[in-house]
């Protein structure tokens, strides 16, 4: 193990000698993901975007929107890597984090929808109110 080490802001609690601290899952991930080298944190920035080249030597690259009103203007500003197998770590990374956040948005939405009376419910002549 490398004993790779990442520092977290969150909420202390102690009680009774013990300690613990929470903090939220996304940054935690994100962080995670900087320590390895599978995050960056442009991918955060509005004028930023983390780019996969498709030249004769493919690498993962930085662009900056360096117009200052209408269409983007996309400047490279740096490579991230060039390594092959990071750029597949990376881009394998970027889908955990989709799923991760598809599901936060899931748990997010309410839980159900309101129910229309089914022909069953009619014929026992159970009332809806409106």
């Amino acid at each position: 193990m490398s004993g790779k080490r990442i520092s977290l802001s969150g909420e202390v609690h102690i009680w009774d000698g013990h300690c613990s601290t929470v903090v939220d899952c996304m940054d935690a991930l994100k962080a995670i993901g900087r320590a390895y080298g599978l995050y960056d944190r442009s991918e955060e920035l509005r004028d930023c975007r983390v780019m996969l080249t498709r030249d004769d030597h493919p690498s993962l690259v930085v662009q900056e929107d360096v117009s200052h009103h209408g269409s983007p203007l996309w400047e490279t500003t740096y490579t991230i890597t060039d390594d092959p197998k990071q750029i597949q770590r990376y881009m394998a990374f970027q889908e955990t984090l989709k799923m991760f956040q598809e599901i936060e948005r899931e748990q997010e939405r309410p839980a159900t929808a309101p129910q229309l009376p089914s022909k069953a419910d009619k014929k026992k002549g159970v009332q809806y109110e409106r």
